[in-house]
């Protein structure tokens, strides 16, 4: 997901928060911190869940979705402009590794991907304050 589209959901979701707990933002003056007060922001929650469906379907050989995880496209022509985000580079960008091939070693243990899983959600709190 690209930046924007995280500020989007997460401001989205603020919203639909103060509506569910009546909360007026001009009136009551209720700072995001002390509104979510502790739950986690949906982007990283939607960053947690595709982390670990990545990992899930690359340790399992049998599945089609296993061959297009962690799939970059070598061949063909480049338009112009800036390159679309491929889900490689969403992945990429959560766990702070360069290749696929890196990643891949580490999805195939499943202790080693779930604290990285952990750790890229942590990291994903610290830079973004609600």
């Amino acid at each position: 997901m690209t930046k924007r589209l995280n500020k989007m959901v997460d401001g989205c979701y603020t919203r639909m928060l103060r509506m569910a707990l009546n909360v007026n933002q001009w009136i009551d003056r209720v700072s995001n911190c002390s509104l979510y007060n502790g739950l986690p922001k949906v982007s990283s929650k939607i960053t947690q869940r595709r982390l670990r469906l990545a990992g899930h379907a690359q340790r399992h050989p049998e599945l089609t979705l296993n061959k297009l995880i962690l799939w970059e496209p070598l061949h063909g022509h480049s338009n112009i402009g800036r390159p679309h985000l491929t889900y490689l580079d969403n992945l990429q960008a959560d766990t702070g590794l360069k290749s696929a091939g890196e990643m891949a070693q580490l999805m195939e243990n499943r202790k080693l991907w779930k604290s990285t899983v952990m750790d890229a959600r942590e990291f994903f709190k610290e830079n973004s304050s609600p």
